[in-house]
């Protein structure tokens, strides 16, 4: 068998692998994700001042159940090693059409359930959520495109998240996900798209060089300069990471 015949068949096997995620998947989809970022230092910092732990439990699903949604209907949201009960990856994108489409749109945001988190996660956790994280990552990102002369003009695909649990460890899940996004969205022939994402684990870091992404930058929500400040309690860090059109290394060019 040659080598491109037996490329084109894992790359078949790896395909068959992956569900494009439907709004019945989201209670699937939703437990891998509080699964996988059970330990994640934004996933705490955004619920710790909750203090009844069953309200606590409602908003942490909550939020990825919003996430989910709100990707599902304007987005591209996908599961791999699927059972009765879970994924055992799941992956959240954005694409360069999203926002035109809606992602952001108040009658999207109310179809996914943002409504329901604002009521129930609180006055500091709309702090943290709606007027802390959002605007945050929102800005940022609108901020490094219009500025980095090395991005401007490029369609954006975002990975929003991407969680595995530990049974999906050695089973190449993260790479089938992204060289199915590779081969059938974002390095399509004749295309000038970049991918984007925010790391809360700095671990991650060499994982995604593996597939093309360089990190960019560092960005904050909460305050690490209170006495005795504690990642995951008063702060999280988000290491902001960037992949070059076809995987080509972009040297930051804060110059337009």
């Amino acid at each position: 068998m040659g080598l491109q015949a037996a490329s084109t068949i894992r790359a078949s096997k790896q395909v068959s692998r992956i569900k494009r995620l439907t709004l019945e998947d989201v209670p699937k989809a939703t437990r891998t994700l509080c699964k996988a970022f059970v330990n994640d230092n934004l996933g705490k910092l955004l619920t710790k001042h909750i203090k009844d732990p069953s309200v606590k439990a409602q908003v942490d699903v909550l939020l990825y159940e919003c996430y989910l949604k709100q990707h599902i209907l304007k987005g591209m949201c996908f599961g791999v090693g699927e059972d009765a009960d879970e994924f055992e990856t799941v992956a959240i994108w954005s694409h360069p059409n999203s926002v035109n489409d809606g992602l952001e749109s108040f009658s999207n945001l109310m179809d996914a359930g943002y409504d329901k988190l604002w009521h129930l996660c609180g006055k500091e956790g709309q702090d943290k959520i709606f007027r802390g994280m959002m605007p945050l990552l929102h800005d940022t990102c609108d901020r490094i495109f219009a500025t980095d002369r090395s991005l401007a003009g490029k369609g954006v695909y975002t990975l929003v998240y991407m969680g595995s649990l530990a049974k999906a460890r050695g089973k190449g899940n993260a790479r089938a996900i992204f060289e199915y996004m590779f081969e059938n969205y974002i390095d399509l022939p004749g295309t000038n798209h970049v991918s984007y994402l925010e790391s809360s684990a700095a671990s991650n870091i060499p994982i995604y060089n593996k597939f093309g992404f360089r990190f960019y930058e560092d960005i904050t929500l909460g305050n690490k300069d209170v006495p005795n400040a504690k990642e995951g309690e008063d702060y999280a860090v988000m290491n902001v990471m960037v992949r070059g059109p076809f995987g080509q290394n972009l040297e930051p060019d804060s110059k337009l």
